[in-house]
């Protein structure tokens, strides 16, 4: 499990976000026996107790920096996390220490805490580029080197178990949960503003046994975090570019025992940039004549001055460079805005919303929606406005390619796309998906139905109680009913159903061939008439009878189509018609948004308001305790508006304007691959018309 993140205040203080895998255990109190000569000058140092050997021997490389300055007396002070390192420094039980980049940042941000100098590479680098890495074996590491623009691995690490350095590390924690966050990858689960939806967010967008390792266990820091994907613990691990190279070297040194060969390995671009760590001091105890010592003692230790002494254990000596904290960390808010909790990190002058938008404007496509749901749309629009204390407007659009093109631009911040419009947005637009509508019963998915009359022949082999009697040949040169301009996505999913299932092979087609061409090669296609919108059952019996059609496709659910079901409203079995076996699945509705164009925290409060919807319920002389209620019941309240119109009841929106019946929080992969992987027999040109 990974390990809760407790709250203090109101507001995210550091210790929040430092405290997520790791107590201040340590005692905060000066080391005994700190020997002072009387020629040298006294200083403490932070010293991690992790960092001690079995002999008993500290491989601290800040430490054998310092202690070779032959003007200062170093006393060490124990403490086990970068928490205590931060905490010590506050309270002037240290002078100094080593921290990761992030919790410099952090530091600095919170409590004024200032950078001395941050250690360098062996490329005397100040920073250390972020990568994911997985074993050369796995899906991931092939989408990455297929070639293939249209295949993205960052998509595939949802569900994956991951290898994190541990909290608040940057390279290994926060950088990589930014950039999934900020592009759209990931959603955040809960409140954007409190760092504890971060465990919320890990859990819910990688395997749910995801663990964040503690200090002084096997899987913790960047050695940990390889030996954890090395022996198939985890799927993907956090890490440097430079740090297979690091532990796992196929030199004459040896690499550990657990270590796969380098070739074995695959790293992914990158995530940003991190700063290095940083020599960390507070200036309001730190005296000036002991900043002189600290900086010429560090400035020694520089590029230009390498020590003469042969690598650590660790294989590397540490060297550093005098630098500052807005030289060495002001680059790094940028990357870790995204993250639950770190606005609070940022300038009081900085806004308090949790939008960043002085309105949301939604696109509506025109062939969707229609006059009789006016109302509807006026509710969701007012709804929204209360939930976000904001303005809402709605734009229609005729045409999806201009709705994409408008959600690129940022002139809409939020796009309502069905099934194939939004893989278009998803492939075409780089757009991503913020929320799904759930069909009625419960599910992000709809199934394609044939339907067929009673009489056909098709109908009588389905009914026929003789094992495999029916089959889809059956409907071979069949006429095949259509809506009125707006089946693309029939033909598309047809074209990719018929070539799966080899009822036409993809050798035979032209290579310049339409979704509409591979169809007709099966099925008789007339010109269509019908008003209902694609795949949707409105209106399917005149759909057969106006067109004399003889097999029609819908989605939906058995259950809906049953005239005695709740749903009435979209029932058509009484019609003489009947529904034959799904050939495929078919993503709900989605709400989808530019991830450049729109905040981690204003598109998630936007899609907590929209989940909300989902909370309220119109109850109708529901009698409790002896009283009858008639209203809309807000189960987050527990109280029921008796005032306000039916209509404006978020189940009453959400089954108006969506056949819905609640939103559901998803992610773009979650909720497209299905259809990507149904579309993509198509031959490689295959025009969508």
């Amino acid at each position: 499990m990974i390990a809760r993140i407790p709250k203090s205040r109101i507001g995210i203080n550091l210790a929040i976000l430092l405290f997520l895998s790791a107590g201040l255990n340590g005692c905060l109190g000066r080391s005994d026996g700190v020997d002072v000569d009387e020629e040298r000058v006294p200083i403490v140092l932070a010293l991690d107790s992790n960092l001690e050997s079995a002999s008993g021997i500290f491989d601290d490389p800040l430490l054998s920096t310092l202690e070779s300055s032959p003007r200062l007396s170093v006393g060490t002070y124990p403490v086990d996390s970068e928490a205590a390192k931060i905490e010590a420094l506050r309270f002037g039980h240290i002078d100094v220490a080593l921290v990761d980049g992030a919790t410099a940042w952090m530091g600095w941000k919170e409590y004024g805490l200032q950078v001395l100098a941050a250690e360098v590479d062996h490329q005397g680098r100040a920073h250390h580029n972020a990568h994911a890495w997985v074993r050369s074996t796995d899906p991931i590491a092939i989408a990455h080197l297929d070639g293939d623009q249209n295949t993205d691995p960052f998509e595939l690490f949802e569900g994956k178990k991951p290898c994190f350095t541990g909290w608040p590390d940057s390279v290994g924690a926060l950088l990589p949960m930014g950039f999934l966050l900020g592009l759209g990858y990931a959603n955040v689960m809960g409140d954007p503003n409190d760092v504890d939806s971060l465990s919320f967010t890990i859990q819910g967008f990688f395997d749910e046994d995801s663990m964040i390792p503690q200090p002084g266990t096997t899987y913790y820091g960047s050695e940990g975090s390889l030996r954890c994907l090395s022996e198939g613990q985890g799927d993907i691990a956090f890490l440097t570019d430079s740090a297979v190279q690091e532990i796992c070297s196929d030199g004459d040194n040896g690499a550990k025992d657990w270590c796969l060969g380098t070739e074995d390995y695959v790293m992914l671009p990158t995530f940003g940039r991190s700063p290095s760590d940083a020599v960390l001091y507070n200036p309001d105890s730190l005296e000036e004549e002991v900043l002189a010592l600290l900086t010429a003692a560090l400035e020694s230790s520089g590029p230009d001055n390498p020590p003469s002494e042969g690598p650590s254990d660790a294989g590397t000596v540490a060297t550093y460079i005098i630098t500052d904290s807005l030289q060495h960390l002001n680059g790094y808010s940028a990357l870790v805005y995204n993250v639950p909790g770190m606005q609070s990190y940022f300038s009081d002058e900085e806004s308090q919303s949790d939008l960043d938008i002085d309105e949301v404007k939604i696109g509506l496509p025109t062939h969707v929606f229609h006059e009789h749901q006016a109302s509807s749309i006026a509710y969701l629009r007012e709804s929204l406005e209360e939930k976000l204390n904001t303005n809402v407007s709605i734009n229609y659009f005729h045409d999806i390619d201009d709705l994409i093109a408008n959600l690129n631009s940022g002139d809409i911040h939020l796009g309502y796309f069905e099934g194939l419009p939004s893989w278009r947005a998803w492939k075409l637009g780089d757009l991503s998906v913020l929320a799904t509508f759930q069909s009625y019963q419960d599910r992000n998915r709809l199934e394609i139905y044939p339907v067929v009359s009673n009489d056909s022949m098709a109908a009588g082999a389905h009914l026929d109680s003789s094992p495999n009697s029916y089959s889809f040949e059956l409907l071979r040169n069949e006429s095949l009913c259509r809506s009125q301009g707006y089946d693309t996505s029939t033909l598309a999913l047809l074209a990719a159903y018929l070539i799966e299932t080899a009822h036409i092979q993809s050798e035979d087609l032209d290579p310049s061939s339409t979704t509409q061409d591979i169809v007709a090669s099966f099925f008789v296609l007339n010109n269509g008439t019908s008003n209902s919108s694609e795949f949707y059952p409105d209106n399917i019996a005149d759909c057969f009878q106006t067109e004399d059609g003889d097999v029609a496709f819908v989605y939906g659910s058995r259950e809906e189509f049953d005239c005695e079901s709740q749903t009435t409203d979209i029932c058509f079995l009484d019609e003489g018609l009947l529904v034959l076996p799904p050939i495929a699945e078919y993503p709900t509705p989605s709400i989808m948004y530019n991830p450049s164009n729109l905040s981690v925290v204003t598109r998630t409060t936007i899609l907590n308001s929209i989940l909300s919807l989902s909370g309220e319920m119109y109850l109708e002389n529901f009698t409790s305790l002896g009283r009858s209620y008639t209203g809309c019941y807000d189960i987050s309240i527990h109280k029921v508006d008796d005032e306000s119109p039916r209509g404006a009841c978020g189940s009453e929106i959400l089954k108006t304007l969506f056949r819905s019946n609640g939103a559901s929080r998803t992610t773009t992969q979650t909720h497209l691959e299905g259809l990507n992987t149904m579309l993509s027999v198509l031959p490689e040109g295959t025009i969508l018309a």
